[in-house]
């Protein structure tokens, strides 16, 4: 099992929530923004996301039903270089809300910040059974620079509709060229 893809690394982390706890974490998580994740604060992540797992979705067709002792809160991540560094910057940089998301769960340490809650996060992993990243030779900062220039050319083609050949390539040129004719 590979943690890893290219230079890109995911890490999955799963914690017991405290019996009782299981709504105000729900709540804490609905009210994070997409608009502005905690994750703009780790810039080496890809992707990242927490889940409430309630109970396992039973088939069916299988004679015997399973069922979680308690409710589980399910992090994992994407991200550029080493897992160590990361969780290094995690435990620091997401450490208001580390303590409203893991302090529910069983086990978090006092504080759930630095060494201590990197610790806690590390005894919870679970390695991944097939981890592919999108762009596993690119960094976030590559990636990111790609879809800005992906905007500026639907942009640029919506309002240079009409140019006349002359001038589509020379207003082409002076947006994405530089003045020696490179990228």
């Amino acid at each position: 099992m590979s943690n890893r893809a290219g230079q890109a690394t995911a890490f999955m982390a799963i914690t017991p929530i405290v019996a009782g706890k299981e709504d105000e974490l729900r709540a804490y998580l609905d009210g994070l923004s997409q608009d502005e994740s905690p994750f703009a604060l780790l810039p080496r992540t890809h992707f990242a996301r927490w889940v409430i797992l309630d109970d396992w979705n039973d088939e069916k067709s299988q004679p015997k039903k399973d069922h979680l002792l308690s409710r589980y809160l399910i992090f994992t991540s994407n991200f550029d270089g080493d897992l160590s560094s990361y969780l290094d910057e995690l435990c620091d940089k997401l450490a208001p809300q580390a303590g409203e998301l893991w302090g529910r769960c069983v086990g978090c340490p006092d504080g759930a910040a630095g060494e201590a809650l990197k610790e806690y996060l590390m005894h919870n992993k679970i390695n991944t059974g097939f981890f592919v990243a999108a762009y596993p030779h690119l960094r976030v900062g590559d990636v990111k620079r790609a879809l800005d220039t992906r905007a500026r050319l639907i942009d640029f083609a919506v309002s240079s509709q009409g140019m006349r050949p002359a001038e589509l390539q020379s207003a082409f040129n002076a947006e994405f060229l530089l003045t020696d004719g490179s990228r």
